[in-house]
């Protein structure tokens, strides 16, 4: 979905939710209806399974290069968008892209329809304000228009296990421009001032994240001691505690290998003993967000992911925190027409199919039947569909775009990979298990109306649910909701579908005069670290979903005679997961001449980027390091940088980098007050 700063850090507001990236390859029932399929051609008429002409004109040939992608997530299919553009007009690279799933297009992003038609994903994804290299390459797909496909900006309520702690408000630019925080209140007579156009005003004059308490919308439980709950709401030296992670924010660089190697061997719970900050802060902020951005407690969380992730989520730019939602599937929105793009161009793809192996030919006699064709890499195949056979596929580069579980697997099973030095610690790295939840919902008769944000605001939840997600279509829970203790480290998102996806719209409902029985309401529920349940069958998975949804929300229980039909994915350690010393492990995107690596796991002290974004940035860097080494001159690779550090920052780095010159801690920096008790205690600095 992700990726703990001070009191700003309460903002970041996980819109990230579920399985990010990764290397899932979800099982799909053999009566689904995948991606390509007839509802996908009448969207799109020209799209069709076979190649284009130019793919078909032009059939294999030894006098070009053959480049192999393993993996048809983000990473896979920007790799093939960016080295595609050779063939254009001429063809001057084969390429073959392979994908485990049958459906093809998405990885973890791809999902399939139904018996009755109805559409299953593997989680909900968000896209970020500065998704700037994802945006891109979505504006060069043909019959992707981003205003289309994707919602507004929508504000998300953040929950902890005390009950709501606030909402997330959009910070940036509105999509029609009329709420801009930059506004100057001289303009407005004194009987109009408020205190939020006040807030607002002092927001807008002061850099990121300083801005964020400011706006943020917290809860006010004042009264809650008179009703028997407890009270979440957070006081002033709480918020202002967090402000003593604004030393290590400062000396952590992003895309520095030496505060990595600082950073990366500590864990985020001593990021926070040092910060100095409360436990409230912490339990009712930090916490809920660590288990739904990197998507684990802070024990088991580098400090330097935290930092990362948080910058890059929330605290980089204004409105960095801001997220945007697919008005559908993305694998019918975004992946389809990009496979019919690719295809135009001579991409070549094969579903349902897993590499068993990969191996580097040699001129020996044994090898010389594999070698013959004179290329320097044989992978092997395993077909996932029955009775079919598997195959042989010689190449010139193999590129590996797949989670780091699988690329673990991969590596131990080849010899080509093996004795890679940077392929030696694969098997450390370890993947989060997720577990996604559609419930598909007999509509109420009563449609709430007039919700805000999402796409669309009306919805025919219960009433009492539709009234707690008020606020937004997207709720953000912490772990330990309700003390199921299956959720004890297991935070989750919840999803009202009708309010973000158009087909099941009430407004799409009544525009298409769709059948009463033929109505839903749909809820999704996403877990992040889910190994506590990931076993159980799909009854038990759906009645937790139920039970946690209301816990967080405070609403009654969704009885079953409600419930039409429901769907439950799992992906097994299939999320990257960014423990101690988990970037020790992170290659960069060039292995060898002809093996190459991309994912959200690649490249970390690199683009300060994560999940969706640090997938499509690696995918370039990969892809241009092929070229480079095959020649390539038309490929599109070009990389958008992350978004500068503000002034503000920058002058915070300098003091920090002086102070690490003159007084280097021993592990973490303290804050001030946390350096004065250590003193006043005798204690040895840090």
């Amino acid at each position: 979905m992700m990726t703990r700063l001070h009191h700003v850090v309460v903002l970041i507001l996980p819109q990230l939710s579920i399985f990010a990236t990764g290397a899932f390859q979800p099982t799909f029932p053999s009566n689904c209806y995948y991606s390509h399929s007839t509802r996908c051609i009448r969207k799109h008429p020209h799209t069709g399974h076979g190649l284009s002409s130019l793919a078909a004109s032009a059939l294999p040939t030894n006098d070009i290069p053959k480049i192999v992608i393993i993996g048809g997530g983000w990473a896979g299919y920007t790799l093939a968008e960016s080295l595609s553009t050779n063939n254009v007009p001429h063809r001057t690279v084969d390429i073959l892209l392979i994908d485990a799933s049958k459906g093809g297009g998405g990885g973890l992003a791809g999902g399939y329809r139904d018996g009755k038609f109805r559409p299953v994903e593997a989680g909900i994804h968000g896209f970020w304000r500065e998704y700037r290299n994802t945006f891109h390459v979505m504006e060069s797909i043909e019959g992707v228009d981003i205003d289309t496909v994707l919602s507004g900006y929508t504000p998300s309520v953040l929950y902890s296990k005390n009950g709501k702690v606030a909402v997330a408000p959009v910070l940036g630019d509105d999509q029609d421009g009329e709420d801009k925080f930059d506004m100057d209140l001289t303009n407005f007579p004194l009987d109009c001032w408020s205190e939020e156009r006040i807030r607002r005003w002092i927001a807008s004059n002061l850099p990121p994240p300083l801005d964020l308490p400011l706006l943020a919308k917290f809860e006010d439980n004042s009264n809650a001691a008179s009703t028997g709950e407890q009270s979440s709401r957070l006081s002033p030296i709480d918020l202002l505690s967090g402000l003593g992670l604004l030393g290590a924010w400062a000396d952590f660089e992003q895309e520095s290998p030496t505060s990595w190697n600082n950073y990366d061997s500590q864990p985020a719970s001593l990021l926070f003993e040092k910060a100095g900050i409360t436990d409230i802060l912490y339990e009712e902020l930090v916490s809920p967000l660590l288990h739904v951005l990197p998507m684990c407690p802070a024990y088991d969380c580098s400090a330097a992911a935290c930092l990362s992730c948080f910058h890059v989520f929330a605290l980089q730019s204004k409105g960095a925190f801001d997220v945007r939602w697919c008005r559908g599937s993305i694998g019918e929105k975004i992946f389809d027409p990009w496979r019919h793009q690719l295809e135009q161009r001579g991409v070549q793809f094969r579903t349902g199919a897993k590499v068993a192996c990969i191996t580097k030919n040699s001129s020996d006699a044994e090898a010389a039947s594999l070698a013959q064709t004179g290329r320097k890499y044989t992978i092997q195949l395993n077909s996932m569909e029955e009775h079919a056979e598997n195959s042989i596929i010689q190449c010139d580069a193999v590129v590996l775009a797949v989670g780091a579980v699988a690329a673990g697997k991969l590596a131990s099973s080849s010899p080509a990979l093996v004795l890679l030095p940077a392929s030696k610690n694969f098997d450390k790295l370890r993947g989060v298990t997720c577990v996604a939840v559609r419930i598909f919902l007999k509509p109420n008769r009563i449609i709430s109306k007039n919700l805000k944000g999402g796409s669309h605001s009306k919805t025919q939840l219960p009433p009492d649910m539709a009234k707690a997600m008020i606020d937004s279509p997207v709720a953000v829970c912490g772990a330990g909701i309700g003390g199921i203790p299956e959720l004890k480290e297991t935070g989750f998102c919840v999803y009202d579908l009708q309010r973000m996806h158009d087909e099941f719209s009430v407004d799409y409902y009544n525009k298409n005069s769709i059948a009463w029985d033929d109505q839903v309401a749909v809820l999704e529920v996403d877990f992040y670290r889910a190994d506590s349940f990931v076993d159980w069958d799909d009854a038990q998975v759906v009645r937790l979903a139920l039970k946690a949804i209301s816990a967080a929300l405070k609403t009654a229980v969704i009885e079953s005679h409600v419930i039409i039909d429901s769907k439950v994915l799992r992906a097994r350690n299939a999320v990257s997961h960014f423990a101690p010393n988990s970037a020790l492990y992170s290659p960069v995107s060039k292995l060898e001449k002809g093996i190459y690596i991309a994912g959200d796991w690649v490249d970390r002290a690199g683009h300060a980027s994560w999940s969706t974004e640090k997938s499509v940035v690696t995918a370039r860097q990969a892809a241009l390091a092929l070229s480079q080494d095959f020649g390539l001159n038309r490929s599109s690779c070009q990389v958008i940088p992350a978004a500068k550090d503000t002034p503000q920052l920058r002058a915070l780095r300098r003091s920090a980098r002086m102070l690490r010159a003159v007084l280097p801690p021993e592990t973490l920096p303290p804050s001030p007050w946390v350096l004065a008790k250590q003193i006043i205690s005798g204690k040895k600095y840090p």
